[in-house]
């Protein structure tokens, strides 16, 4: 198994990233790299219960369905836990990978104490953009963009984390202007936006619907700063970016639709 840790990925990304926006953490890393090979690892073995062992009951996986219904259009598909299940038994069937000698890749974009965010490449056959976080006490999968192996590999990543940026400044900025109607239109309609409750005696999941979302920032207000965006990675199917608000740190995925880059889930933090 071999772990990257992004070095030469964030030199070439340094004209795109603040300084502090690059967290590191290594007890995170070490923790959630572990998490990531068991949950890659699953598939490869057929062990749908290894699988589910590293994910959130409520996990936010999301990708690209070509032909959605038989209409010709991409759409937007959630994997839950019950489909992974599924996948879980199934994937593999004609012993491709090896549970042992198949590579899994990890790659962190970011790092905090409680929250680590990074791109999990399994072997040739398919990545993921994973957040994980801690949730009493134990590391969890909780958001997921993901995509086909061969989709990694994109020609026009410059433009397209230019692009990415634009549509995260455009959301961040709703947000600081306090304005819910723009925060609810700059993001995919079933956008899937949490954070962990920590204030009682035990820690849980929090989904938040949008129109709990909108409540959030009318109650919030406009605020006297500016948000701060970095955009991570964008592969011709999925982004990756953070957002510093004066609130909040939050992370956000993307996936390309329809050839628009639209915001299907984040999870935030409080500062």
């Amino acid at each position: 198994m071999k772990f990257h840790h992004a070095l030469t990925a964030m030199a070439a990304l340094a004209a795109l990233a603040t300084p502090s926006a690059w967290a590191q953490d290594s007890e995170t890393e070490t923790a959630l790299a572990g998490l990531a090979d068991r949950f890659a690892r699953g598939f490869y073995a057929r062990d749908a219960d290894q699988v589910l062992s590293t994910v959130h009951p409520e996990l936010s996986k999301l990708g690209l369905r070509p032909n959605f219904q038989g209409f010709g259009p991409m759409a937007i598909e959630n994997l839950t836990p019950g489909d992974l299940r599924i996948l879980g038994e199934h994937y593999n069937a004609d012993g491709r990978l090896d549970p042992v000698s198949s590579t899994v890749d990890v790659r962190f974009f970011d790092a905090t104490d409680t929250v680590g965010v990074f791109q999990l490449t399994a072997d040739t056959d398919w990545y993921d953009f994973f957040l994980g976080t801690r949730i009493n006490g134990e590391w969890v999968l909780v958001n997921c963009a993901y995509g086909a192996f061969d989709w990694i590999d994109n020609p026009q990543r410059d433009a397209d984390m230019a692009t990415i940026r634009a549509r995260v400044e455009t959301y961040a900025a709703a947000w600081d202007a306090g304005d819910a109607g723009a925060v609810t239109q700059s993001v995919y309609p079933d956008f899937d936006r949490r954070h962990v409750d920590r204030n009682g005696a035990r820690e849980f999941l929090a989904p938040e619907t949008l129109e709990t979302i909108a409540f959030s920032v009318t109650d919030a207000g406009a605020s006297e700063t500016a948000s701060e965006v970095t955009v991570f990675e964008a592969t011709r199917a999925t982004g990756a970016a953070r957002i510093d608000a004066a609130d909040r740190t939050e992370w956000v995925f993307l996936l390309r639709v329809g050839g628009e880059w639209q915001i299907v889930n984040s999870f935030w933090t409080p500062v």
